[in-house]
């Protein structure tokens, strides 16, 4: 460690964020001269070239990929380290917090969550990205985001998995759709199949598959996705126009259905249990300002 220079970190996480010299050296405050000065010294620190000209870009190699998370995560840490007060006090903390969710959890996490920050720690900048799952471990590691809300959550030895609360599902279907309850799984799945009929699944990462499937699956059952959207808001109005059926947690469709012309069923399996987790990196565990904002998410949870 005494012979590597940390600004040196610096200038590879700002080459990684930009891919471009002259941009990197704007990012963090250098000249051009400089910044190109610093790549020669990480190629050599390295022993690779860690970025190569592409198409007037700079690509990265596979060592660079391989080196940026450790050193995102490894600066993100030091700038935590540098920042902490013995006694937090949100109201004078200055940070930008980044959030990754879909957007299922909007309507019951985002607006109260804003508020309480405006009203609490007004320092506190949120900033909200679609949640990449397969990609939300790696993510959490590097410091590119600080906390995730996903459906399913595993606990793991770097990773804090804890659940929001606990829901069931619910089937959304148009006013003139002739499923009523109660429903079979078999009534359930041959829904599929009527003539325009199908079913609609919110897949942000457009897989298109869900816990659903997997129950069916089970029973020899497979059901037709007509329409897979990255999102839930455009779902009641395409119910309402369609024969289509879509089925998603309960507390998400109260959201939904203030439009008219779409009803609730009960689809076979209401008494399968959904819950929403939030993840966080065990190197965040204690950091006061995180420690304060999980503390707020559960609470505003409890009553969502």
């Amino acid at each position: 460690m005494r012979s590597v220079d940390l600004n040196l970190l610096v200038a590879f996480d700002a080459l990684m964020a930009e891919r471009n010299v002259t941009r990197a050296a704007e990012r963090v405050g250098l000249t051009q001269p400089a910044m190109s000065k610093a790549l020669n010294r990480l190629r050599g620190l390295f022993a690779d070239p860690l970025f190569v000209r592409h198409d007037r870009a700079m690509a990265p190699t596979p060592r660079a990929v391989e080196l940026s998370g450790p050193i995102r995560g490894a600066l993100a840490d030091i700038s935590r380290t540098l920042t902490l007060t013995a006694d937090f006090d949100p109201a004078a903390a200055r940070a930008t917090v980044t959030i990754a969710t879909i957007d299922l959890y909007h309507v019951k996490l985002l607006p109260a969550l804003v508020r309480q920050l405006r009203l609490k720690a007004p320092g506190v900048d949120l900033h909200v990205r679609v949640n990449d799952c397969a990609s939300l471990h790696t993510q959490l590691a590097a410091g590119e985001i600080d906390l995730a809300f996903a459906p399913l959550g595993t606990r793991t030895d770097e990773m804090h998995a804890e659940p929001l609360w606990t829901d069931r599902l619910v089937t959304l279907v148009g006013a003139s759709n002739p499923l009523r309850d109660p429903l079979t799984m078999e009534a359930y799945a041959a829904a599929a199949h009527l003539v325009d009929a199908g079913h609609v699944q919110v897949s942000p990462d457009g897989v298109g598959t869900s816990v659903v499937d997997a129950i069916l699956k089970a029973r020899g059952l497979r059901r037709r996705i007509a329409l897979v959207l990255p999102h839930s808001a455009g779902v009641p109005f395409v119910v309402a126009a369609t024969d289509l059926i879509a089925t998603l947690p309960s507390r998400i469709v109260k959201g939904l259905t203030t439009l008219a012309g779409v009803r609730l069923v009960a689809p076979p399996f209401s008494d399968v249990e959904v819950s929403p987790h939030m993840f966080w990196h065990r190197r965040a565990h204690d950091d006061p300002l995180q420690a304060w904002l999980r503390g707020m998410i559960r609470a505003i949870a409890t009553e969502a």
